[in-house]
């Protein structure tokens, strides 16, 4: 984990994001992300990652995950 200071940027509060997750999630300037608050933590999610009009950075996670638990039996029901 990694702890980034928050600062003034006009009317705003920002921090910056370190390089190598930059790269990591193929983030640049301009990229788009979603940011949710999760209980007391807030969640920053790449726009890309999320596939279909207004679904929620959690419950993109949640199918992301069902997907890698369950790969096996999903690929057997794809052939039928």
């Amino acid at each position: 984990m990694i702890t980034q200071k928050l600062y003034k940027n006009g009317n705003s509060v920002a921090m910056t994001i370190p390089k190598e997750y930059l790269k990591q999630l193929d983030l640049r300037d301009g990229s788009l992300v979603f940011i949710e608050k999760e209980g007391e933590e807030l969640v920053v999610v790449p726009k890309r990652k999320v596939a279909v009009g207004n679904v929620t950075p959690s419950f993109a996670k949640m199918v992301d995950e069902f997907v890698r638990d369950h790969e096996d039996v999903l690929r057997e029901l794809a052939k039928r």
